[in-house]
């Protein structure tokens, strides 16, 4: 028996009853849902338990929805229910499925005594009732309704009513619409003064139309359009509350007219365009101006600039390129944060602050003639830090343990904010799906930071968001794989980064080298591939010299969106100039396997790209989808066959197809003996890649959060190999290749790290697509066989992408 009451926003209401007969069999379906799901069937018990608590008077809140009603199309419908529901408080106690974990949390603990387990089950863990006693659902209606006023519908009417169902009750807001108000006409400013003309300068830009819909947050960011461009005129003082849109909704039908003003109260100071006179630099431990010197002791560096020779950190040349201010230009809010963000990403200072004092012709008082002191206070760092760190290592190949670092800095090795970094990295780590197989490893790391374009040539000075910087590096691996073999790695590199925008980076490495040295192999995996397979095929023993680019987009770090995007570009060159200057002019000869050597080493040849999309959204307060895809190809040629080792793409494991242990699927339909991967088979890599995941991830607790999750994806080869047989990639029968995994996650999320278990099996296995001829394979859970055949749990350190 369902009781609703419905109220209006007059006071009246009326209520009826309506009979739900299909309620036990939903709960009889779900419950044999979640059987076959494994989860447990208590959770519907103890949803119910948490209604017994509850006083005769009392009801749980559930909820709210709210429904519009219109006689004429409502365009922006998801839209206006997802603003009203943006102001409904407070919210329901949080959910799992048909549980509510906190508020049961919450319940058991005033039965707990035991030490003072109880006291933090209810204040810590758990949440109290969310009761409907104390929902304001007048104060709701009203705020929604100044919502739904503020996006244009000025004559919009809200009510409710209520859905009452064994202690648990749920609150529908009724919306009734009429169309919106749209602007007719704007009147720019009618005043001769030089801001007014400013003002009606920039509405060429403006973000509004005649036609439009009116909407308060619109005029607001109009208003901080019109200040942006005005603190780019020497504006300094000026704020966007000073800006005053005055509607006249009487112009015509459902229409307004906007008239732009000017505060009337807006003080003089604000009116008036400022020009930069002198910039003092100042730096210090505290960051405080001395008092006791004024500027007449301090050395000009450049036009209008000062600073104390005794007190500088940096040379006069490297403070110059990160100061934007000019001396007799009008003052820039633009360059005011360039300033600042390229001082700030020399990684020398602290702090940096900028403070700016009005100047006035005092002798005349002429206070037309109006100049700001910018004085650039910097707070220094320690120049030189030693620090040690140890982390849990999780990587794409089910290898997970401990690791540490060590590193020595010098932020500013030569007084041009040039950062040497020396570092120290080691680690054990274990194969998580299987016992007896570890991994050790070990290096050492040098790289200086120069926070400049070094370049053999002048260029245009930039104004990136960030100080570019040129990068230099020099490093050695020692990696030792118990169950496959040694492997030592030098890489050495020389390149620039640029950081354009605070969502965007790019990477420039016109020179990369890479060597590699095959030490011991292991007896077993020795027996399978000898040294002389692995260095015929180009694996190990062989150099690379080459160039990489890289291309970086993350909206997370702008914009505060239930959207994001993470875009990676990489491309990879390598061994081209070094296979030009021996083959196309003649200056080297073939060894015995055909390939060119330097120093009779040979090199690898090839072009590699690779690109990641990332997109989530949120879909609610606990909620969000996030989705990934991950295409690559890598094509040999010239001196290689076969793309080296360290640069072939493999799939499966906790970051990748969590379905398959990694390595252990691909290329193509290539079925291995050894299906799951307990020795490393060098065959299992490819050159080309096509991977998506989907995930949907959730709040349990503030401590549990959980997922459900599908992979799917295969690499392949571009060419049909003997050893590989099925692994190439032919366009008509990609698809069929393509593997499929699902299952699902319980994360565990400390704040500092978060720690994760993803339970997973697969759909579809392209390796038995010759066996089976099934491309999808059959699922039996309640199979003892079948799950240990199928069933792979993945631990891991942090989110899969």
């Amino acid at each position: 028996m369902v009781n609703i009451k419905r109220h209006r926003a007059d006071g009246s209401h009326g209520s009826e009853t309506v009979r739900d007969h299909g309620f036990c069999k939903d709960i009889a379906y779900t419950g044999r849902i979640f059987l076959l799901l494994i989860i447990p069937a208590a959770f519907l018990t103890t949803g119910c338990s948490n209604l017994r608590y509850l006083e005769d008077d009392q009801s749980l809140y559930t909820g709210s929805r709210v429904k519009l009603e219109s006689r004429e199309p409502i365009k922006n419908e998801r839209e206006i229910i997802r603003e009203a529901e943006g102001v409904i408080r407070p919210g329901p106690n949080s959910r799992f499925l048909f549980w509510r974990p906190r508020l049961w949390l919450y319940n058991i603990g005033g039965e707990v005594s035991l030490w003072n387990i109880g006291d933090w089950l209810q204040n810590e863990a758990g949440r109290p009732p969310v009761l409907i006693q104390d929902f304001n659902i007048q104060r709701v209606a009203e705020l929604i309704e100044n919502r739904i006023f503020n996006m244009g519908h000025f004559d919009a009417s809200v009510d409710y009513s209520l859905r009452e169902r064994r202690k648990k009750t749920e609150v529908d807001f009724n919306v009734r619409l009429r169309p919106a108000y749209r602007i007719r006409n704007i009147t720019l400013l009618e005043e001769n003064k030089p801001i007014a003309k400013e003002i009606n300068l920039s509405m060429k830009e403006t973000i509004l139309h005649s036609g439009d819909i009116f909407r308060l947050d619109i005029l607001k960011k109009e208003r901080e359009r019109i200040d942006g461009y005005l603190k780019g005129k020497g504006y300094y003082y000026f704020y966007p509350d000073y800006i005053l849109f005055r509607a006249d909704s009487t112009a015509g039908t459902r229409e307004v007219d906007l008239h732009l003003s000017i505060l009337e109260d807006a003080p003089p100071r604000a009116l008036v365009s400022y020009k930069i006179r002198n910039i003092i630099i100042e730096t210090g431990r505290t960051g405080q101006r001395d008092k006791e010197t004024g500027t007449a002791e301090k050395v000009q560096i450049s036009d209008g600039i000062f600073t104390r020779p005794d007190r500088d950190i940096l040379k006069p040349q490297t403070m110059l390129r990160a100061i934007f201010l000019e001396k007799d230009r009008a003052y820039n809010y633009e360059d005011h944060l360039l300033t600042i963000s390229h001082l700030m990403s020399m990684r020398v200072f602290r702090f940096v602050n900028i403070r700016f004092d009005r100047v006035q012709d005092r002798e005349n008082n002429n206070p037309a003639n109006n100049y700001l002191d910018a004085r650039i206070i910097l707070t220094p760092r320690e120049q030189m830090a030693l620090s040690a760190e140890l982390k849990g290592v999780s990587k794409s190949n089910n290898f997970a343990g401990p690791g540490f670092t060590t590193s020595f800095s010098n932020r500013n090795l030569r007084g041009g904010a040039e950062n040497l970094t020396v570092q120290l990295n080691g680690a054990f780590e274990t194969l998580t799906s299987q016992r007896g197989i570890n991994m050790y490893e070990a290096g050492i790391l040098s790289e200086l930071s120069i926070h400049r374009l070094v370049i053999p040539f002048d260029i245009v000075r930039i104004r990136p968001r960030f100080t570019p910087r040129t990068r230099m590096s020099v490093s050695f691996n020692y990696l030792n794989r118990t169950d496959a073999f040694s492997l030592s790695t030098i890489r050495s590199e020389f390149g620039y980064v640029l950081n354009p925008y605070i969502s965007t980076q790019l990477r420039f490495t016109p020179f990369a080298f890479n060597a590699f040295f095959l030490g011991t192999i292991a007896e077993e995996f020795g027996e399978e591939f000898p040294r002389e397979l692995l260095i015929r095929r180009g694996l190990f023993e062989q150099f690379m010299l080459g160039s990489e680019y890289s291309y970086t987009y993350n909206s997370k770090l702008t914009e505060n969106s239930n959207h994001n995007w993470f875009i990676n570009l990489n491309l990879d060159l390598a061994g081209n100039m070094p296979w030009l200057f021996l083959h196309n002019l003649g200056l080297g000869s073939l060894d015995d396997k055909g390939e060119y050597t330097i120093l009779s080493q040979g090199f690898s040849q090839f072009t590699k790209i690779l690109t990641e999309i990332r997109y989530s959204i949120e879909t609610g307060n606990t909620g969000t989808i996030a989705t990934r895809l991950i295409a690559g190809i890598g094509v040999p040629y010239g001196n290689s066959e076969f793309l080296p080792y360290t640069k072939q793409f493999i799939t499966g494991g906790s970051h990748s197809i969590r379905a398959f242990h990694p390595r252990t699927l691909g290329p193509g339909t290539y079925s291995p003996v050894d299906r799951d991967g307990t020795v490393l088979n060098i065959y299992q890599g490819g050159e080309i890649k096509l991977e998506m995941n989907l995930e949907y991830r959730f709040d349990i607790s503030s401590i549990f959060k959980g997922a459900v999750f599908a992979d799917a994806g295969n690499i392949w080869n571009l060419r049909e190999q003997e050893e590989v047989p099925g692994g190439k990639f032919r366009s008509p029968d990609f698809l069929k290749q393509v593997a499929l995994g699902t299952g699902i996650g319980l994360r565990l999320d400390f704040n500092f790290f978060l720690l994760r278990l993803d339970l997973a099996f697969p759909l579809a296995d392209p390796r038995t697509l010759h066996e089976t001829g099934s491309y999808f394979g059959p699922v039996r859970p309640f199979d003892s066989s079948w799950r240990r055949d199928n069933l792979i749990l993945n631990l891991a350190i942090g989110y899969p992408f």
